[in-house]
């Protein structure tokens, strides 16, 4: 369940986020904002461990008009429903691996997607037109810092059923529900 706002962080994840912060204010935001991330991500695998312990997968760091982070920690094994985000979106994978399926849309229906598999570190760029549906393929929780060029949680955006690829009003609730695990996804053959 997301919580209503962000979270107080400390140490290490708290100077990070102070950083992209900062950072997202500058000229060239998104080409900065990339180039720090990459150099926390590296920072933050590392250490060999998560930097945040959560019971949810994903947790709110800071949401404003201009930028949204989120700390995910994927679950081995399930899938999240296919959504966008309508505004630039960068994935600082920095423990274990991330499996993105980036979908193309036929008459408002999702087509077959593309796997993309990253493991850490790495940064992942999502342009706002991608409909992704985003895994952890893996044995072990992974751990990434995800940011957005914009204020995601207000924003008005798609989801789509991965049972029958209809999009839908994004609802954060309806999102974290409908993962599924990865067998029951269709996620590792490529379909619907």
């Amino acid at each position: 369940m997301q919580r209503s706002g962000p979270i107080a962080v400390d140490g290490a994840l708290a100077a990070a986020i102070d950083d992209i912060v900062a950072a997202s204010r500058g000229p060239a935001a998104l080409k900065t904002i990339k180039a720090l991330l990459d150099e926390i991500t590296r920072r933050f695998h590392a250490q060999g461990a998560l930097v945040h312990e959560a019971r949810d997968d994903e947790v709110l760091l800071h949401a404003s008009q201009g930028l949204t982070i989120y700390h995910i920690t994927l679950s081995p094994g399930l899938q999240y429903p296919p959504h966008n985000h309508l505004m630039d979106a960068l994935i600082g994978l920095y423990h274990g691996g991330e499996t993105n399926f980036v979908y193309a849309i036929d008459d408002c229906r999702l087509e077959l997607p593309q796997r993309h598999d990253a493991m850490a570190p790495c940064v992942v760029q999502l342009d706002p037109q991608t409909v992704h549906s985003v895994a952890n393929t893996g044995n072990a929780r992974s751990g990434a810092l995800h940011v957005y060029l914009g204020d995601l949680p207000r924003t008005r955006r798609q989801l789509w059923r991965l049972s029958d690829g209809r999009a839908e009003p994004f609802d954060n609730d309806r999102y974290l529900a409908g993962a599924v695990p990865i067998a029951q996804s269709g996620g590792d053959s490529g379909s619907r």
